[in-house]
């Protein structure tokens, strides 16, 4: 008797036995059925395999009886034998079962990043800059990559190219030569709202055969797509993380734009990173993966510096565009009214002379609200959120005190809850930054950029095309203002705190910060004004400022890759991240250690446990949260140690592989 394994879409590290009396016809490696599990159960799983009759278990005599498919769903697979590759090596990898692996794969459009899709005028004015000839240095990246694609062979190249020095063209003409060998395409893009820059100028360029992917896509429409990619019909495809699984059948061809964004790893199981899917599909599929960026993450600077990936520089704007001149301002022992200034004299002064000429200015801070936290300056509480171990933060315009991370909002105290003092505001927002330039400037057309501005997609296109028109003159925001935006006429750029996210309890901290301030600062002197870019700081020493004054990615990579050689750090290791959450905390902490002595007294050669600790943010939504971190040197192996270690563990616990966020 023959038997379909099943894969479910459940955490259990198995497949399932089924039979398929009355189904044979229909049967295949690769669809969907539906299929008894438990007592009463109903699910979806996904055959992989037809088991033949010797290399079925036993049935009759055996002792073990089968149960039958009740449904097969689809009438071609959804599944090519290379997703099923794929999707098999990353529930390995990423510690999941192959068919929590599957789901993901097969519902792409479902399980895209959150974002708001929209066309910015201003983004828009990028196809002038596409419209020009290429440089010599564009020319040479093409005839690099034409090459590497005449040879047909997985190779990944690393696109290190300044802001402004044409990495879009380059990916253009990548496409061009993929498609002249009849391969297709996919193009990655770390958030949703630049899918349309990138999507307009690929469907310019070549046309209809092109699919774009995104949450705000109906059912009906998603399914149509889906249909036609997977029978040949499109040539490329657009979209942000989970479009990696799209079942182009020629691919030859994966871009991810920005490939350092956190944004490319999945926060559910399995929690994968789409340049490492890429980097296993590209093998699979014979294809080039170019990783396009100005600002590399430190495994892809680390991989292209010991060979694994091929380097291509991109190191002039075009048209020979200056770069913008940075100043560094020491914030130390500045106040204003008793009080810690917001602005110094050097960017007020800035600021005036661009005014003046008629030119813009975006103000950058990476933080929300108006107030970061209450404090009592006599018996030092702060106050926080109720149901997080985070403080709560002050809206003005709101009038009260709101969390971040579970929504919970009160009223402001008048008076400290403990000791009834005096209770006191401390740290700024992007909403006190408006505020305060209003005030300067009462006359400018100010605004304000950032998550809650973002809300209602409308009032966003008005927002930019304010700004792309300069009736809007000063713009604050945060790191939404950092991604693809594209103002020539923004000739200054002033950083109000470099600090904000310098010295966060995460060993990226000082790699984000470098990666964000180079970004940001790459927005001034797009057109043909040469640009400033001012960051206001307290740590004006640190190492991923000095790189910034100088524009030497060399010394901040090296300084950085040396201190994590030294520690034992990605990419000279691997974490793992195991954590446990439950609404007690005692319970937590005990399970913890628990986990800590199983993973102890099995550890091999090579391992480190660090840890185990409550979490830098250890209540989230009234759940408390531990972790260790389990620190390997290789992955190869780990899968089936960690399953046979834990194999016993009754509780729930949650296993981050190559986790990007430890707080």
């Amino acid at each position: 008797m023959k038997l379909a394994e099943v894969a479910l879409n459940l955490p259990i590290k198995r497949t399932f036995s089924y039979g398929f009396a009355g189904f044979e016809k229909e049967v295949g490696i690769g669809k969907r059925v539906v299929v008894p599990f438990g007592k009463q159960r109903k699910i979806i799983g996904y055959i992989v395999n037809i088991l033949s009759p010797s290399a079925s278990p036993p049935l009759e005599g055996g002792g073990i009886t089968y149960k039958n498919i009740l449904k097969v769903l689809d009438e071609e697979p959804i599944l090519t034998k290379e997703i099923l590759s794929l999707t098999k090596w990353m529930a390995d990898y990423y510690h999941s079962s192959w068919g929590q692996a599957i789901a993901l794969a097969t519902s792409p459009a479902t399980r895209m990043s959150k974002g708001t899709f929209f066309a910015s005028p201003a983004q828009l004015i990028m196809e002038k800059i596409l419209a020009l000839p290429p440089t010599s240095q564009q020319e040479k990246a093409i005839a690099e990559i034409r090459c590497l694609i005449k040879n047909e062979k997985e190779e990944t190249v690393l696109l290190e190219g300044i802001t402004a020095s044409g990495k879009t063209e380059v990916y253009l003409r990548a496409i061009g030569h993929i498609l002249e060998k009849n391969r297709q395409a996919i193009c990655l893009v770390p958030e949703i709202s630049l899918i349309p820059q990138i999507s307009l100028w690929i469907k310019e360029r070549f046309g209809k055969r092109v699919a774009v992917l995104h949450s705000q896509l109906s059912g009906r429409e998603r399914y149509d797509r889906w249909q036609e990619i997977r029978k040949g019909n499109i040539d490329i495809v657009i979209g942000p993380r989970s479009a990696i699984f799209t079942p182009l059948p020629r691919l030859g061809l994966i871009i991810i734009d920005e490939e350092f964004e956190s944004s490319y790893k999945e926060d559910r199981e399995p929690k994968y990173h789409a340049r490492e899917v890429a980097r296993k599909r590209a093998k699979l599929t014979h294809s080039l993966l170019i990783l396009g960026t100005a600002t590399p993450s430190l495994e892809s600077y680390y991989r292209a510096r010991i060979g694994e990936y091929k380097l291509i520089r991109l190191t002039e704007r075009i048209e020979k565009r200056a770069l913008p001149e940075i100043h560094i301002v020491n914030m130390r022992g500045r106040y204003r009214g008793g009080k810690p200034a917001i602005f110094s004299k050097e960017l007020l002064h800035l600021m005036e002379e661009r005014l003046l000429k008629g030119e813009q200015i975006i103000l950058f801070l990476n933080r929300k609200g108006y107030h970061t936290s209450l404090l009592c300056r006599e018996c030092g509480f702060i106050l926080k959120c109720k149901r997080c171990s985070l403080p709560l933060i002050y809206y003005r315009s709101k009038k009260g005190l709101y969390c971040h991370y579970c929504n919970f909002h009160q009223k402001v105290p008048s008076l400290c809850p403990v000791c009834g003092r005096k209770i006191s505001f401390l740290g700024l927002g992007t909403e006190r930054v408006e505020r305060e330039l209003k005030k300067l400037f009462p006359d400018i057309g100010i605004r304000r950029l950032d998550a809650e501005t973002m809300k209602k997609e409308k009032s966003l296109r008005n927002l930019l095309s304010d700004f792309n028109k300069r009736k809007i003159k000063i713009l604050v925001g945060t790191q939404l203002l950092a991604k693809g935006h594209h103002f020539p006429n923004v000739t200054l750029i002033g950083v109000i705190s470099a600090d904000t996210s310098l010295n966060l309890a995460d060993f990226r901290a000082s790699e984000r910060t470098f990666q964000l301030l180079f970004q940001v600062a790459g927005r001034a002197g797009r057109g043909e004004i040469p640009g400033e870019v001012l960051v206001q700081t307290y740590l004006p020493d640190h190492y991923a400022i000095k790189s910034l004054k100088k524009r030497d990615f060399s010394l901040f990579y090296e300084k950085e890759l040396t201190l994590r050689k030294e520690l034992g750090y990605p990419p000279y290791s691997h974490f793992v991240n195991i954590s446990v959450r439950g609404r007690k905390e005692e319970k937590v902490r005990k399970d913890i250690q628990t986990l800590f002595a199983r993973l102890n007294s099995e550890k091999k050669e090579g391992m480190e446990i660090l840890g185990p600790a409550p979490c830098f943010h250890v209540r989230i939504k009234n759940y408390f949260r531990y972790h260790l971190i389990l620190k390997v040197k290789k992955i190869e192996g780990l899968d089936s140690f960690l399953s046979e270690s834990l194999k016993e563990i009754k509780f729930p616990y949650f296993i981050d592989i190559d986790p990007i966020d430890m707080l």
